[in-house]
C-alpha cells in the first residue's frame, strides 16, 4: 500500500516538473480563436468516445501540447495561427502525439488519415509532428501530468473517505472536460485547476454532508504543503465553476483500468474539417 509520504514526494513531483514547463499565452488572432479551439476539443472528445480503448484525459493532454507549441512562437506555430487549416491539423496531430504517449493502445497514422477522411495527407501530419516536437524540444512530458492525476493524489491522501472517493473522482472528469475545452484554464498552473475541480468535485457530491465535505477540505489542505485557499486558486475555481459546462457528453473514464495493447478498431468518427467553418 503506497504510504503518504511516498502520496506527497509525488505531489511535489508534479508540482516541480509544472515549473519547467513554460507559461501558455492568449495565442488567438482574427483568424484563429477560442471557437476554433473548442471546435476540435469536441471533435477529439467524439474520436476518444468512438473508441471505447481511449481515454478523455488523453484530450487534456492534447490540448496541453497544442497550447504550448501554439505559445511557443518557434517553428511554423505563427502559420497555425494564420490558417484554420493549419491550426486544425496542429491540433489533430497533437491529438496523434498525446495518444502515442500516453496510451497503451496503438493508433496508426493511418487510422487517423481515415478520421480525417482524406482531408490531410500522411507527410501534413508526419511534418507537423515534427515541428510540434522540435518547438518544444521533445518535452512532451510536461504536459502528461493531467488534472485528473492530482486528483487522484489528493484522495490517496485521504483513504478515511474511500467510499466517497469514486463518486469525487467521477464529478471531477466533469469539471476536467470543462476546463479541457476553455483555453483559459491552459494559462493557469496544473495543480490550480486540480485543486478547484476537486472543491467543485466535492461540493457536487450528494454522498457528503456540509460537516464532512469542510471536513475533508480541511483535512487535504493540512496534509499539503502548499496553500489550497490561495487568491490564485479561488479565482480559478470560481471561473470553472461559474460556468456551464458545454463539452460533449462524456462516458466513464477508463483511465485507472488495465488496457492490453490493441490496434484501435472502431465508430469512424465524423471529419473535423468543420472548423474551418467557424467565424
Amino acid at each position: 500500500m503506497t504510504s503518504e509520504i511516498d502520496v506527497l514526494e509525488r505531489i511535489n513531483a508534479m508540482l516541480s516538473h509544472e515549473e519547467n514547463a513554460a507559461p501558455c499565452k492568449d495565442y488567438f488572432t482574427s483568424d484563429v480563436n477560442a471557437a476554433c479551439r473548442k471546435a476540435m476539443v469536441d471533435w477529439c472528445f467524439i474520436v476518444c468516445d468512438s473508441f471505447e480503448e481511449l481515454n478523455r484525459e488523453t484530450v487534456g493532454i492534447a490540448m496541453s501540447i497544442l497550447d504550448r507549441y501554439l505559445s511557443s512562437g518557434k517553428g511554423k506555430s505563427a502559420e497555425a495561427l494564420r490558417c484554420k487549416r493549419r491550426f486544425q491539423l496542429a491540433c489533430i496531430t497533437s491529438f496523434y502525439v498525446a495518444v502515442k504517449a500516453t496510451e497503451s493502445v496503438a493508433m496508426g497514422i493511418e487510422m487517423l488519415l481515415k478520421l480525417c477522411r482524406g482531408y490531410y495527407k500522411e507527410n501534413d501530419i508526419v511534418d507537423m509532428e515534427f515541428d510540434i516536437l522540435t518547438s518544444l524540444e521533445w518535452r512532451v512530458s510536461l504536459s502528461t501530468t493531467t488534472l485528473l492525476e492530482y486528483v487522484r493524489h489528493f484522495l490517496q491522501l485521504l483513504p478515511q473517505w474511500r467510499d466517497a472517493a469514486d463518486v469525487i473522482l467521477e464529478n471531477a472528469m466533469e469539471h476536467m472536460d470543462r476546463a479541457t475545452s476553455d483555453s483559459y484554464f491552459s494559462r493557469c498552473k496544473t495543480s490550480s485547476v486540480a485543486i478547484a475541480c476537486f472543491a467543485g468535485a466535492m461540493n457536487d457530491s450528494i454522498v457528503l454532508s456540509p460537516l464532512e465535505k469542510e471536513v475533508l477540505w480541511n483535512q487535504l489542505s493540512r496534509k499539503l504543503n502548499y496553500d489550497i485557499a490561495s487568491k490564485e486558486i479561488r479565482k480559478v475555481e470560481q471561473k470553472l465553476l461559474a460556468k456551464p459546462t458545454s463539452c460533449e457528453p462524456r462516458r466513464q473514464s477508463r483511465a485507472s483500468l488495465h488496457r492490453p495493447n490493441v490496434i484501435l478498431a472502431g465508430k469512424q468518427s465524423s471529419s473535423p474539417v468543420s472548423v474551418l467553418q467557424v467565424s
